[in-house]
């Protein structure tokens, strides 16, 4: 019998419902790194929110938030479900480490809504990269132009990071962060 691969698509859906496969220009606002961990496995009936999470600007401050139900250790360096091998497959992490991002199109207004982009771990080491590549020239992820897309090469989807060009309108840029705040810190329902 013959294998068949059954290709993934990779897109975004924006949020008036429109669907793109990218790549996507914009600014990165801000972000908040991410970690969920659930003691038992997704049941699509009863979806529920993770016993325990940590929401966090520095991964080295990462620990349980006050709301979390079941809170794993003190902090996320601690905790044994953040470590490699604990995942019940494979050699990942029982809890699953993200980054929120704040993002607007690259020519979005004062009025616009940022929107609340979701890297999974496999974006991870992307995200990363771009975001020590520009601390070491002296920017942030905001004052730059970001495309953001699919990783042709990989067979779910993984986003990529690639900052551009500097924009000039760093003022418009931070008001939306300043709107950004209060969805980068939500807890999950």
């Amino acid at each position: 019998e013959e294998l068949k691969h059954e290709q993934v698509i990779k897109t975004f859906t924006l949020p008036d419902g429109t669907s793109s496969q990218g790549p996507l220009q914009a600014v990165i606002v801000d972000h908040r790194n991410f970690n969920r961990y659930y003691t038992k496995p997704y049941d699509p009936q009863n979806p529920a929110p993770p016993d325990c999470f940590a929401i966090s600007k520095e991964l080295t401050t990462m620990a349980p938030h006050e709301d979390a139900a079941e809170k794993q250790a003190k902090s996320c360096a601690e905790c044994p479900m953040n470590q490699f091998g604990s995942a019940a497959n494979g050699k990942g992490k029982a809890c699953r480490n993200t980054v929120r991002l704040a993002v607007a199109a690259a020519d979005a207004t004062a009025n616009s809504e940022p929107m609340i982009l979701t890297v999974s771990p496999t974006g991870l080491k992307s995200w990363h990269s771009m975001v020590n590549t520009l601390g070491a020239t002296g920017l942030l992820p905001i004052q730059v132009v970001t495309e953001i897309a699919f990783d042709a090469n990989a067979p779910y989807p993984t986003l990529t990071f690639t900052a551009g060009q500097a924009h000039e309108d760093l003022e418009t840029f931070w008001q939306l962060r300043d709107k950004a705040q209060a969805l980068l810190d939500q807890p999950p329902a």
